[in-house]
């Protein structure tokens, strides 16, 4: 499958092909954008299902604008358009699972019949929802294996196992309570994506409830009644799963210094960071380090393993990443934005995919295949 290159001006993402299976291919993404408002429309090109590992971005989807960061896994129906904006700098990271239209039908038909059969070409009914600690470990023992070379049934029965604990963790998300009128609904899901995006901003120093419920203009308990009830989590929760993935995220990478990590994630202290890590991933920062470390570490390739491949560049055909999607109108640059180059800067604390990463452009442009 072929598809011609859109015409784009900034190439601000890389993205490399980790594995390809009959059905599904796994893509490492990263984004190297600075602030910058929404960007162009864009279609999707398959079915998908991604999971943010570092970094927050706003997605808008079927009328409303959500903030996606590690603690959400976001689903995409082939030929649905949506936009991007990045209100927060570093960019972002995520793993991609790219599926068939069989498969993706198959795995939503186990955890939400009703959702595929009303409209198969369409199979994801939900555009995002929680993840789960079951997830993102899954994600994280993937990403480690691929730096590994494994057997090829090892890493695909991972990818299934990734994709089914994505798909049900989302669907089973308790139903939130309706607001009365339409305006109180818009009200309440606006105040808890704006209060995703400043935890966001200030994972390091947070506010007190107070001072971001003064800042979102309500009360403190009015902000933590709504949060809980459209998010499905505590606000303390919330924020705690984001500085456990910020820290896996950097531990993977190889951080060596706990005490710094600990203090740059506004842990009190390196005890404190280590018993929240511990609670959120069954084992100390230094144990998921020899776990997980350096997932992304170049590995020698093995011989016979057909079903694994990296690609460079002039190899891949010009597909769109994120959700695997293309621009329907030219992508806008952002001059004012310093932090948009030409060329892309490596994430603070991101791991190196394995192989040699290769270079996007503005949009979201993959060489998966589905197999399909």
């Amino acid at each position: 499958m072929s598809v011609a290159h859109a015409p784009e001006p900034a190439a601000q993402h890389t993205r490399h092909v980790l594995l390809e299976s009959p059905g599904v291919s796994v893509v490492d993404f990263r984004c190297t954008a600075g602030v910058a408002p929404a960007g162009a429309e864009e279609q999707n090109l398959r079915h998908s299902i991604v999971f943010v590992r570092r970094g927050s971005f706003q997605r808008t989807h079927r009328g409303e604008t959500r903030v996606a960061d590690p603690n959400w896994v976001l689903f995409f129906n082939a030929e649905e358009t949506h936009r991007y904006a990045h209100p927060v700098p570093g960019g972002d990271d995520c793993t991609i699972l790219s599926l068939s239209p069989a498969l993706a039908l198959e795995l939503v038909a186990r955890h939400a019949p009703a959702a595929g059969a009303e409209r198969p070409e369409r199979p994801f009914r939900l555009g995002q929802g929680l993840s789960s600690p079951r997830a993102a470990a899954l994600q994280w023992e993937l990403l480690a294996a691929l730096g590994r070379w494994p057997a090829a049934i090892a890493l695909e029965d991972l990818v299934a196992e990734l994709a089914d604990e994505g798909v049900r963790a989302a669907h089973a998300a308790p139903d939130r309570p309706a607001a009365r009128t339409p305006a109180a609904r818009r009200g309440h899901r606006d105040l808890a994506e704006a209060a995703k995006l400043a935890l966001n901003r200030r994972l390091a120093s947070p506010p007190s409830l107070g001072e971001l419920s003064g800042d979102l203009g309500c009360s403190p308990f009015h902000l933590s009644r709504t949060f809980r009830a459209e998010v499905g989590l505590p606000l303390r929760r919330y924020l705690s799963g984001l500085r456990a993935h910020a820290a896996a995220q950097r531990l993977a990478a190889g951080e060596e210094d706990l005490t710094g990590l600990a203090l740059d994630l506004g842990y009190a202290d390196h005890s404190h960071f280590t018993n929240a890590f511990r609670q959120a991933w069954g084992v100390p920062p230094s144990r998921f380090r020899a776990l997980r470390g350096r997932p992304g570490a170049a590995a020698p390739r093995p011989p016979g393993r057909a079903v694994l491949r990296t690609r460079s560049q002039p190899d891949l055909p010009a597909l769109p990443l994120r959700n695997e999607s293309r621009p329907r109108r030219a992508a806008k640059t952002h001059p004012e934005d310093p932090t948009c180059r030409d060329t892309p800067q490596p994430s603070p604390g991101a791991a190196a995919a394995p192989g040699s990463p290769t270079t996007g452009t503005a949009g979201r442009t993959s060489g998966a295949s589905t197999g399909a």
